[in-house]
């Protein structure tokens, strides 16, 4: 598959709003508290009015946990697809654009913070999207990468059955290190979250899940203890970086 193909199959991929995953993201419910976790420390430490971007927002499920961690941040989404950044924007209390992650519409040092979750693996130029994020970052600001772990048996089953996802095979520790660093950035975390996350599959809407039904999540819940106890932290679903840029 060439660049040009691959761009189209990402764009068809992600173009539509899917208000069905934002309310599974968000309602009230174990799966929104696994995700509210992994983006929680994008705002850790931030003063009121301090600025953070979130590029590839999609329908903003991030963007409420983060409104909902910290009330007093000026939350920003881009996201390619116009009709996810309008979905955002109606759903969540940031402001949100339709932009390329590659060419984005803001100033330099404009953020005080930037999150990119799931993002990086459905981009045909990963470096070129970090370093739009040094760009719109503030000296001494922080970026936080959060992308699903190449080694993780449920990254693996995702990639065998949906085409669009197999961008996540570049998505090694050691590859989000090297490109993080070549970016310009110093790491100052890096950990694997997420050993075993049963919940995607067990509680999902789509796939036939139980919903929120509390015996099913207590279930789970025990599951994701056990799996922290004997699955490898190499092999654990998401990897998170969070990275400074020098004063």
């Amino acid at each position: 598959m060439d660049a040009a193909e691959y761009v189209a199959q990402q764009r068809a991929y992600t173009r539509v709003a899917d208000g069905e995953h934002f309310r599974w993201q968000t309602r009230p419910s174990y799966f929104a508290r696994t995700e509210a976790a992994l983006v929680a420390g994008a705002v850790a430490g931030l003063t009121d009015g301090a600025r953070l971007l979130e590029i590839g927002c999609g329908e903003g499920g991030n963007l409420m946990h983060l409104a909902a961690a910290s009330p007093g941040t000026r939350l920003v989404g881009v996201d390619f697809s116009s009709e996810k950044a309008r979905f955002a924007g109606r759903a969540t209390p940031a402001t949100t654009v339709a932009a390329d992650a590659a060419h984005l519409p803001f100033a330099d040092g404009a953020f005080d913070a930037v999150l990119i979750r799931d993002l990086l693996h459905h981009l045909p130029d990963r470096a070129a999207a970090l370093a739009e994020a040094r760009r719109v970052v503030r000296p001494g600001g922080r970026v936080t990468v959060v992308e699903p772990n190449a080694r993780s048996p449920l990254v693996l089953a995702q990639m065998a059955v949906v085409p669009a996802e197999r961008g996540a095979r570049l998505s090694t520790a050691a590859r989000l290190r090297d490109e993080l660093v070549a970016a310009g950035l110093t790491i100052v975390v890096e950990e694997a979250l997420q050993p075993l996350p049963l919940a995607r599959v067990l509680l999902h809407p789509r796939l036939g899940g139980a919903g929120d039904h509390p015996a099913v999540e207590r279930l789970v819940a025990v599951s994701d203890a056990l799996a922290a106890r004997v699955v490898p932290r190499a092999a654990w679903m998401y990897l998170r970086f969070v990275a400074v840029k020098a004063p």
